[in-house]
């Protein structure tokens, strides 16, 4: 499409200069350009078709726009290829008159049907569905017809003689005055929404109304020259372009608006005062499934599963938008606030059944889960609902199939992670991350030699935050790096101003996250800060985990070698949750491997302890020291011993505990007098 542009504009200014320079030897319309403008029409309703711009009601709205403007094209096409050349025989008369009327009728009505899209473009056609608007906003387009009419036996507007051909009469300005109306709603009306459009987005509808008005300007001047419908099809082409953009807006793995549509949505919602319905239908186990499938099986049954929930929702003459969010969201926005999805439900599971019993057929289990919110009554705020729909599953019971946001949003963990940007932020500029420390116990010193460092949040507002929490939400926005610069500098501070002779401590473990790793400058941080506090590297132990581990690249590869070589030893953090192999285990700097708490939690059966046993076992015999993580009765740790794992870590001792209370619980355990 893009490519057409220039190519057409140039094709325009030839036609232009042509048509100007036989003008004067004509008496009748030039209609050169509408030949441009006609195929322009045909080229955007092809690329509307072929680019899948059929969903949603700006799409079929503007479909509609671009069908009638293509109809006026036509029309004026006729006209003036009858009128062309004197003198008019009576059926290029009438072919002229017949022509004339429909494009006045077409030309006129495409204002209409331009502010009916500026309403859907930004979701604010409720106004219309209220009592006597869309009378409102038809009023001043009935003028046309009735002045059609009328001239019939007046002439006022228009007249096609033998002579002339066509001529223009003073009621030619009502046309413009009703179109003038149309213009200055529109105008008015994006100035009031301009907050919720981008300015390329807003400057191209500008365009539509900037081009129209220079067109009939021209024209009013030169009315021989049909200028009007290829300047309004140059401005569509550009709505397309950079307007409905369906590569921006389209998930073409299942044909669906994608979640930044939705997303757009949803702030064209809220900046409204329409009340909307708005269920999110997640597939708990999508990523899973998709790995498990394939992407072909599995987008085939995601399109079969909203396919069916569409056709349920139409057959019940509900007006709806439906988008998809890879990998495994649908959202649909129901104007019909008052329809009870809930009560569908069933039905819903019915319908889709067929397509979960192939699936699981094939082994693989569906896990649906679904959450209806209520605008404006639930939430009127956009972060809340966009917030509501990525994290819903995981506030409610496991167990729980259908959610009311009103039941979740004033809870705890919902408040937190709606509002995780701001604590997060206001954490690192303000420095309120704390580093705690969880002893590990040595099974041949029978002391504790090390701690592990963990951080924690206790925010001034909302309290206490889980690691489980600001951790993840703080890998997907980018913001690991500063707080595992916060770690690692709170972690030589405490070293060096702690005697870890007095105290029994050989070093302390830290956690490398994945971003930090990939850093190509933390090897040389890290050195910087040993010289800095004056650290013996032999005190720090830097754990990565199997996430970080699998992803190892020449990044990782060189930050891990050249730590290594100056003294700092390694640990594997988390291990058993992961795909870890024993060769590439071996082959890495690894001194320490730190066995998950499920390992140590699946002991009690048979299975879990040969696992386990043979986990050790296979450890001892490439020389790597074992600690077993989230240990807590003694019975474990009685077995633990007998297995052969050197450390032991977990509530069996202490929690992890802040600065002052480890070293008081250190100097407390291993007998320290200082």
């Amino acid at each position: 499409m893009i490519f057409f542009i220039k190519p057409t504009l140039l094709y325009v200014i030839i036609i232009l200069n042509s048509s100007v320079l036989k003008g004067g030897l004509c008496m009748g319309r030039i209609a050169y350009l509408d030949f441009v403008a006609v195929p322009i029409y045909i080229v955007i309703l092809y690329a509307v078709y072929i680019r899948k711009m059929v969903q949603g009601k700006p799409n079929r709205i503007f479909r509609q726009l671009v069908i009638i403007s293509l109809a006026a094209a036509v029309s004026d096409t006729f006209a003036g290829l009858s009128t062309a050349s004197s003198p008019l025989s009576d059926m290029k008369m009438m072919i002229a008159e017949v022509s004339t009327g429909l494009y006045h009728l077409f030309h006129s009505f495409i204002p209409v049907l331009f502010l009916i899209f500026l309403f859907s473009e930004t979701r604010n056609w409720y106004w219309l569905k209220q009592k006597n608007h869309l009378l409102i906003i038809s009023a001043p387009y009935l003028v046309i017809p009735l002045v059609l009419a009328v001239n019939l036996f007046t002439r006022f507007v228009y007249t096609v003689d033998k002579v002339n051909g066509y001529v223009r009469g003073p009621g030619i300005y009502v046309l413009y005055i009703v179109a003038a109306v149309y213009m200055v709603w529109g105008l008015v009306y994006l100035f009031m929404k301009r907050k919720i459009m981008s300015k390329t987005k807003l400057v191209s509808l500008l365009m539509m109304y900037v081009c129209n008005v220079g067109a009939v300007a021209f024209q009013m001047v030169f009315p021989k020259y049909l200028v009007e419908m290829i300047i309004t099809a140059v401005a569509e082409l550009f709505i397309v372009l950079l307007v409905l953009k369906p590569e921006d807006y389209l998930d073409y793995s299942t044909g669906l608006p994608s979640f930044k549509a939705y997303s757009d949505e949803v702030r064209k919602i809220c900046s409204g005062k329409a009340k909307e319905k708005i269920i999110v239908m997640r597939l708990i186990n999508a990523s899973q499934l998709r790995r498990y499938l394939g992407e072909d099986k599995y987008f085939t049954f995601v399109r079969s599963i909203g396919g069916k929930i569409k056709k349920m929702l139409s057959d019940r003459e509900l007006i709806f938008d439906m988008y998809f969010e890879q990998p495994g969201r649908l959202y649909i926005i129901i104007d019909n606030y008052d329809f009870d999805f809930e009560g569908m439900l069933d039905e819903v599971y019915r319908v889709i059944l067929q397509d979960i019993f192939e699936v699981e057929s094939k082994g693989a289990k569906i896990i649906p889960r679904f959450c209806e919110i209520n605008y404006p009554e639930d939430t009127a705020d956009r972060t809340t609902i966009l917030t509501v729909g990525h994290q819903f599953h995981r506030i409610v019971p496991f167990d729980s199939i259908y959610t009311h946001v009103g039941d979740i949003i004033n809870s705890d963990t919902f408040r937190i992670k709606n509002n995780m940007d701001l604590i997060l932020n206001r954490a690192i500029k303000e420095k309120k991350f704390e580093m705690y420390y969880q002893p590990i116990y040595s099974i041949r010193d029978q002391r504790f030699i090390s701690a592990e460092a963990l951080i924690r949040l206790n925010d001034e507002e909302f309290g206490f935050i889980s690691p489980g929490l600001f951790i993840p939400a703080a890998e997907r926005k980018g913001l690991m790096i500063p707080i595992g610069d916060f770690v690692l500098e709170s972690v030589f501070r405490f070293i060096s101003e702690n005697d870890f002779a007095a105290l029994g401590l050989s070093y302390i473990e830290l956690n490398l996250s994945v971003a930090q790793c990939l850093q190509g400058d933390l090897s040389d941080k890290i050195l910087a800060l040993e010289k800095k506090y004056h650290v013996n590297p032999a005190k720090v132990n830097l754990e990565i985990t199997e996430t970080t581990y699998e992803n190892i690249g020449d990044v990782t590869n060189t930050n891990i070698r050249k730590l290594s070589e100056n003294g700092f030893s390694f640990s594997l953090d988390d291990y058993g949750t992961g795909y870890s192999n024993m060769h590439r285990i071996s082959r890495l700097p690894l001194k320490i491997i730190k066995i998950d708490k499920t390992m140590v939690d699946d002991m009690e059966n048979n299975s879990g302890m040969s696992v386990l046993k043979n986990t050790v076992t296979m450890m001892k015999d490439i020389r790597k020291e074992i600690v077993c993580e989230g240990v807590e009765t003694e019975e474990q740790l009685n077995c633990l011993a007998g297995l052969g794992v050197d450390f032991i870590q977990g509530y069996i001792f202490s929690k992890p505990l802040p600065e002052k209370k480890f070293v008081a619980f250190i100097k407390e355990h291993n007998g320290v007098t200082v």
